[in-house]
């Protein structure tokens, strides 16, 4: 899995997705779009998965010789400590932690943080502009209000994305969105057992710790509008809507998930014309439903 880290491609990706719905298929930002997403689609398409730490990244690491976006460098201490710390915190790959670190340089001042809290900021600011590109894509390629050239384009895309798997999961994409809100959820505990916890063994100031705890859920939210979106504008197997039902049958009633869910999962059953409509309407046939539990076992 990729290892490099460059700051804002998922951000600009969301911004030429956000201009090219107002522009026809023969602009030339649009083929600049098309080759965008096929740079960028196999990770899209992984979602929030990052590569996990690696003993011989670590090792390396720790000798001062991290590879940092494709190229081996020699490091201070002070460096091997933040990436080593980084890549503990996020659980991920140390490389990916050392480039993180490496581009967050440039951005302390900006963010008055050190490099390695800097990193933590761009790490979740990409993660939410991937999140947020997808669902423009998705919601683009279905649109009645996009040149009939441009949604094509978008369509095309979303649709590979959608039917799309990854090596180590024969899982379709739907099922990975919801594999993805699970293991978020086990994230955001793992982060909240750390601030519950010895001050000394809270890895950063407590206010970045504490940020990472709130983005984490607001991720499982984007998921989950994302899902909303992909139920309501395409046409899911019965394979990937039982796993939806499944999923609701043993979520808690208080998760921020499931009322995006099972309103999506009404939509997607439902046979009312106009997507607007039936988002508004499935909402709110479903607002009182998700307080009963017993709506989500039958």
């Amino acid at each position: 899995m990729n290892t490099t880290w460059e700051p804002e491609r998922f951000a600009n990706l969301n911004r030429q997705l956000g201009e090219c719905l107002e522009l026809t298929a023969e602009s030339p930002k649009v083929e600049e779009l098309k080759q965008k997403l096929e740079e960028l689609k196999p990770e899209l398409a992984s979602l929030l998965e990052y590569p996990a730490k690696n003993a011989q990244h670590r090792t390396a690491l720790e000798k001062g010789t991290p590879t940092i976006n494709g190229e081996q460098y020699k490091v201070s201490t002070d460096f091997v400590a933040e990436a080593t710390k980084l890549s503990d915190f996020l659980e991920v790959d140390e490389d990916l932690a050392a480039a993180l670190v490496h581009k967050a340089v440039g951005y302390e001042k900006r963010f008055e943080l050190a490099a390695g809290e800097s990193a933590v900021l761009l790490y979740f600011s990409e993660r939410e502009a991937k999140l947020e590109s997808l669902r423009t894509l998705f919601a683009g390629g279905a649109s009645t209000g996009v040149d009939e050239g441009v949604r094509t384009v978008l369509e095309q895309h979303a649709s590979e994305i959608l039917s799309s798997t990854l090596k180590a999961s024969s899982s379709m994409f739907p099922e990975r969105v919801l594999a993805a809100i699970n293991m978020l959820q086990g994230r955001q505990t793992r982060v909240s057992a750390v601030l519950s916890g010895p001050s000394a063994e809270v890895p950063y100031q407590r206010e970045v710790v504490e940020f990472v705890k709130t983005r984490i859920g607001e991720e499982r939210k984007q998921l989950a509008m994302l899902l909303f979106v992909i139920m309501r504008d395409y046409q899911l197997n019965s394979g990937e809507l039982l796993a939806v039902v499944a999923w609701l049958r043993s979520a808690s009633v208080s998760d921020a998930a499931t009322l995006r869910l099972a309103a999506g999962l009404l939509v997607a059953l439902g046979t009312d014309e106009g997507s607007e409509q039936a988002e508004a309407a499935a909402l709110d046939k479903v607002s009182h439903l998700v307080r009963d539990s017993a709506f989500l076992v039958r």
